[in-house]
């Protein structure tokens, strides 16, 4: 299922039965890599939706029939400025960096929904963990400007509420 603001579209996921898609941080890192670069998946896992421009509550979680059931990743594009929702705002607590060895590949932003007014609304269970790629992981011929644009705009959204989900992700780290 991808969604839009003001409307849903239905998007098969293609995956085998029981197939529990369940990526660490540098797997969502190759992932998003790969998009970036427009290159094919072998099935399509993570769908694409307007995540920062939708309430969370509206997300229709319960389409999804195939991955984990307690967070769902997404492609999205990230907006300039405030992370802000027709009735709230998404509010970055903390960074990390991604690494592979001593290379950081990534970081990863964790971020919590407020219902309400930016810096008077009030904290749900609503939480993302946002990937982004390090553009230093690009060869300099996969550096075109169609390429520089995405791999500041484009990013990954792992969304869970807490209640369903803990904190720590499949790392084991936040």
């Amino acid at each position: 299922m991808a969604f839009y603001r003001g409307g849903a579209r239905r998007v098969a996921l293609n995956l085998p039965q029981g197939f529990k898609f369940d990526p660490t941080d540098n797997e969502v890192l190759f992932y998003l890599k790969k998009n970036i670069l427009d290159q094919h998946f072998p099935a399509n896992v993570i769908p694409t939706a307007d995540v920062y421009g939708t309430n969370p509550d509206e997300i229709p979680f319960w389409e999804f029939k195939d991955g984990n059931g307690s967070y769902w990743f997404f492609f999205t594009t990230k907006p300039s400025g405030d992370l802000v929702t027709e009735d709230g705002y998404w509010s970055p607590i903390m960074d990390a960096e991604i690494t592979d060895g001593a290379k950081v590949v990534g970081f990863k932003r964790h971020l919590v929904f407020y219902q309400g007014k930016m810096s008077s609304g009030t904290q749900t269970l609503w939480n993302a963990h946002e990937y982004r790629v390090n553009p230093r992981i690009f060869t300099a011929v996969e550096l075109n400007d169609g390429v520089k644009n995405k791999i500041s705009n484009l990013v990954v959204c792992k969304i869970f509420h807490m209640e369903d989900d803990p904190v720590t992700d499949s790392d084991g780290e936040i």
